[in-house]
């Protein structure tokens, strides 16, 4: 095997869409590995004193000032450090992360959380342990052991289609092939863990495994016989040629020691799954020939090409999404029907923070800085959402990443705006996941860019057919009468904001 042709081949088919590739390892990594492990690859960073008096600052006041942060140069230990010992203390998200990187597992930090949201933790550990083994067994054998087939389906037709869809991790479920495949992988990890227990097998028997997930990726109906003897035959001779494959491959584990991670997550692991599924390609062409009734995928070989694995080429039908909403998503808006959204959004907006204070507050007070029932800052944000975000509806990935920013600078603008003229605050993140100055958090924005994305594909269009079939005089009427009470209600407001318990003094818990 020519490690340099192997390794070549790998790094062309990352020069297409390289995102889309960290995205699937970023993924199932998550999926596979219980989430990422921050407490343990840490764990021996940033124990010097000037850690420490950072941690105090930033963490003791349960926020990270990331601008403050970096314009110190704190070195990287550091922030090790801070992360490790980050511990927030309010919001849905504070309770999963301090669960999560507690127990050092995603399924169990999961089940607490929810048994203190559901039992206030009053449930016996034994219980949780249990329905944590239950539920993780479920995971492994039919999530975690498809995922890793379906991300080996997306590397090898990635080799070959530039375009290939992140969602080729779902291929198993989408051909219906989750028994199968789910049996032959636990089967395959089984006798993986017997042979450990030799020791000396357990390196020959991982090899001479290797490429039964990428057996099962070109064809999810093999048995688990002809599993286990193609893998045999394709790595027969070359088992040792595979482990210095992976010796050459020390430095970049070495760089992501150093790098905390980062190298792996931003390039090295969807290089190295590129390299595997070349690897399987290669010995794969060796076998052929003797046994090309078990391979039922001959268009993954050959040259790259631009575009995806037409499905109609493979020998299983691909389940497809069903559209269970005939809506127009190019819809023309009207000036009438754009001031109505603004209302409508507003409106929404206040019955939902007066709905949000009732239940973690325990009282009912009149939300937000006007008096009227309305909160203006959702109202603009749908209408900056309709201006400038529409034009990004084809592209899922990228009106989620600007509906986020979008609307973290709308959070942070208008608090800093109440904050210097009125010297109050409406809202405070003080204590949240990763937030900044307690004006906006990852828990808020990352509902707020969910908001922006289902407003975009289904509530704006949605709503505007149906303001299309009110009668025009109506809605002008409507219009005239909300725009009356707003501007009433702004002038006086500006002078006079509502405030008070529950609005502006905000409870801690």
């Amino acid at each position: 095997m020519n490690y340099r042709i192997i390794k070549k081949n790998a790094r062309n088919s990352l020069k297409y869409h390289l995102f889309i590739s960290i995205l699937v390892c970023f993924i199932t990594s998550f999926i596979i590995s219980n989430g990422y492990r921050f407490n343990t690859t840490l764990s021996n960073y940033g124990n010097d004193p000037i850690t420490k008096s950072i941690t105090k600052v930033f963490v003791d006041n349960n926020n990270i000032n990331f601008i403050e942060f970096l314009l110190k140069k704190t070195p990287l230990n550091n922030f090790a450090d801070i992360v490790i010992n980050y511990k927030p203390t309010r919001g849905v998200l504070s309770v999963f992360f301090n669960q999560i990187t507690g127990s050092g597992s995603i399924v169990i930090g999961t089940l607490k959380a929810g048994n203190y949201f559901l039992f206030r933790n009053s449930l016996p550990s034994m219980i949780i342990f249990i329905i944590s083994i239950f539920i993780y067994l479920l995971l492994y054998v039919f999530v975690q052991k498809i995922i890793v087939v379906g991300k080996n389906r997306y590397f090898l037709e990635h080799i070959k289609y530039q375009d290939t869809s992140i969602d080729k991790i779902l291929f198993i479920y989408r051909v219906k092939r989750v028994k199968n495949v789910s049996l032959i992988m636990v089967l395959r990890d089984l006798k993986l863990l017997l042979w450990a227990l030799t020791i000396v097998m357990f390196p020959i028997k991982y090899y001479e495994y290797f490429m039964i997930p990428y057996l099962l990726a070109e064809n999810p109906d093999l048995t688990a016989k002809d599993c286990f003897y193609l893998s045999k035959k394709m790595t027969y001779g070359n088992k040792f040629d595979m482990f210095k494959l992976d010796i050459s491959l020390l430095v970049w584990y070495i760089l992501g020691y150093l790098t905390l991670g980062l190298s792996n997550i931003f390039y090295f692991n969807p290089y190295k799954e590129s390299i595997y599924a070349n690897v399987y390609m290669h010995y794969r062409s060796k076998i052929y020939k003797e046994n090309k009734k078990l391979f039922k995928d001959d268009f993954l070989s050959g040259k790259s090409q631009k575009g995806e694995y037409p499905p109609s080429n493979y020998y299983l039908s691909e389940i497809r999404h069903k559209k269970w909403f005939k809506i127009d998503y190019n819809p023309d808006y009207s000036l009438i029907n754009i001031i109505l959204l603004f209302f409508i959004f507003s409106i929404f907006g206040y019955v939902w923070e007066v709905i949000y204070t009732l239940l973690n507050e325990g009282i009912l007070v009149n939300r937000g800085t006007m008096y009227g029932p309305w909160i203006p800052i959702y109202g603009w944000g749908a209408l900056i959402t309709i201006v400038l975000l529409s034009k990004f509806k084809n592209k899922p990935f990228k009106l989620f990443l600007y509906s986020f920013c979008l609307s973290g600078i709308i959070e942070y603008l208008t608090s800093l705006y109440l904050d210097i003229f009125y010297n109050k605050k409406w809202w405070d993140y003080k204590g949240y996941f990763l937030n900044i100055n307690g004006r906006v958090c990852l828990e808020g924005l990352l509902v707020f860019a969910l908001a922006g994305c289902i407003s975009i594909y289904f509530l704006i269009p949605y709503l505007n057919n149906h303001l299309k079939k009110i009668n025009k005089n109506v809605k002008i009427i409507l219009v005239i009468i909300l725009v009356s009470f707003y501007c009433i209600d702004f002038v006086y407001s500006t002078f006079n904001p509502n405030s008070g318990i529950g609005i502006t003094i905000i409870s801690k818990k």
